[in-house]
């Protein structure tokens, strides 16, 4: 499956234990490689949280970003950070139940009516938080392969 309209492919691999990589399969995104040789199993906690966040707040900055240049905005610069907050349940698994997302956009004086603006139009999400907003329906399959 490649990338299309409608969908967005992302590779892994895992090499040994240790070595995993993320194709992202973007001209201008290098891929991701997590080589955790010689880190502590507590150390590695934390990963994928941390990648869920890095996308949910690029989406949701940079879509204000696109909200502000439309409106002829020229912002001076965009930055936040997202806070995941965890829970676990009966069975000792441990979820994502809360992302906080903080923007500090810097505009002009003058430009402050159309951020509330784009403020307004935010709180419908991004492509990210809409769809977490929402559910997101996953479906996996597991083939095994054998080893040569």
């Amino acid at each position: 499956m490649v990338d299309s309209a409608e969908s967005v492919v992302v590779r892994y691999q895992c090499q040994g234990k240790d070595i995993h990589t993320l194709s992202l399969g973007s001209p201008f995104l290098a891929d991701i490689s997590l080589d955790y040789t010689g880190i502590p199993a507590a150390q590695r906690a934390g990963t994928a949280a941390r990648l869920l966040l890095a996308s949910a707040l690029y989406c949701f900055a940079s879509t204000l970003g696109s909200a502000l240049q439309v409106r002829g905005v020229d912002f001076k610069s965009i930055k936040g950070r997202a806070i995941a907050e965890k829970e676990e349940d009966d069975y000792h698994r441990t979820r994502v139940s809360r992302i906080r997302i903080e923007i500090d956009a810097e505009v002009d004086p003058e430009d402050l009516p159309v951020l509330e603006r784009c403020r307004k139009v935010m709180e419908k999400g991004c492509l990210i938080t809409y769809s977490l907003y929402n559910g997101i329906e996953v479906e996996h399959t597991i083939h095994a392969k054998e080893t040569l």
